[in-house]
């Protein structure tokens, strides 16, 4: 999935910040760590410019200072002998994910072993966000065993295709779980901040608006009028246009061989607007099912149309991700990143995600992935 930041200027007492109006911040590191190496590595964003520092455990209390101008995420990743976050070998870091706020601001960590087990003591923001975290926790871990699998799978030369379609039909299990579990707590916490990053989260990933409308009404005036708050209504508006039954936009954009191709191209077909990119994992784990579909019910009746999400000067790796993976079916993009035009149009925000047309251009399917794809091509095509 794509990461969350944050970008309302609020706490979550909903006092407001001036935009640009740079606050300090401080984490304090306590706790003697087991080798005198060790150090953390700060990630969080300002903005859209991401900021990466690091800090020496070389005693049992350090600190480290920065300025954000809003709610922000913060990744503490631990080396415990020091080894740059550039130039790590071997496993990933283990890591810690806590929340700042410009108006709270001192967060102490206290550090256990194992480091992801370290203690948080920061203001109400964080207080909300582990609410938020220990909600979804046994999900998470459930989906980061699988997807693990999934990528061991899906790199292994002797790639067995059964293995990785069960594990893939495992992982959409959990997140519509997951999903589940999100909307139960959007309903219980209708002023909690994380409700309204949790609905955004569902909302990108292609539900029906008739069951998003409600949850975002059910959310505090408060959150709402957020800077979040109104730019998820803007999309309700735009996912209603773009729902069950209403006319798909037509667009057009060029093959790897410099062709131009539109949708309109494909009237009389059922047409599965595939959105994806040669960077993302998920949706290159997602194309074996894909190439299956294809197998299936390539004719007359119905086709595949691959809309790439790749950036500018990154052709190559899009032509190399067509072949490597199979992709039989007709394949456009405009390189433009995720600043692409169908994407736009189509308020894509994540991905994969994918949108099926009826021969008369009318949508009839959104996001459908697995079996419930199967069923629907099964039952729409006789």
């Amino acid at each position: 999935m794509k990461k969350i930041f944050i970008s309302a200027l609020l706490s979550l007492s909903m006092i407001g910040i001036v935009v640009g109006q740079k606050q300090d911040f401080k984490l304090t590191l306590n706790g003697q760590p087991p080798s005198s190496e060790a150090k953390v590595f700060v990630r969080y964003f300002v903005g859209q410019k991401l900021k990466i520092d690091s800090v020496s455990l070389n005693s049992s209390n350090v600190a480290y200072k920065g300025q954000i101008d809003e709610p922000t995420q913060v990744i503490l990743f631990y080396s415990k002998d020091g080894t740059s976050f550039f130039h790590r070998k071997g496993g990933p870091m283990q890591r810690l994910t806590f929340y700042v706020d410009p108006l709270e601001a001192n967060t102490e960590i206290v550090i256990k072993d194992p480091f992801e087990s370290s203690i948080v003591k920061g203001g109400q923001l964080q207080a909300a966000y582990r609410k938020y975290q220990d909600y979804l926790h046994s999900y998470e871990q459930q989906l980061i065993a699988q997807q693990s699998k999934r990528a061991d799978l899906y790199q292994d030369k002797n790639r067995n295709e059964e293995a990785l379609r069960q594990v893939s039909t495992e992982i959409e299990k959990i997140e519509e779980l997951r999903v589940q579990a999100q909307r139960k707590f959007i309903v219980e916490n209708p002023d909690n901040y994380f409700s309204l990053l949790a609905l955004q989260e569902v909302a990108r990933y292609g539900s029906d608006v008739s069951q998003i409308e409600p949850l975002f009404l059910k959310l505090s005036v408060n959150l709402r009028k957020t800077t979040i708050g109104e730019k998820l209504e803007g999309e309700i508006l735009l996912a209603k246009k773009l729902g069950i039954g209403q006319p798909a936009p037509d667009f057009g954009q060029l093959t790897p061989d410099g062709r131009l191709l539109k949708l309109s191209d494909f009237k009389g077909k059922y047409v599965l607007l595939d959105f994806w990119a040669s960077w993302c994992g998920p949706c290159r784990a997602e194309n074996p099912h894909l190439v299956e579909i294809y197998k299936q019910f390539k004719g007359p009746a119905f086709e595949i149309l691959g809309i790439s999400l790749d950036k500018p000067g990154k052709k190559d790796n899009w032509t190399k991700a067509i072949e490597q993976d199979g992709l039989k079916w007709p394949q456009i993009s405009d390189l433009n990143g995720w600043q692409n035009n169908a994407a736009q149009l189509y308020g894509i925000q994540a991905i994969p995600q994918n949108y099926l047309i009826s021969p008369e251009g009318k949508i009839v399917g959104i996001n459908l992935k697995g079996k419930q794809l199967t069923d629907k091509l099964t039952e729409l095509i006789k």
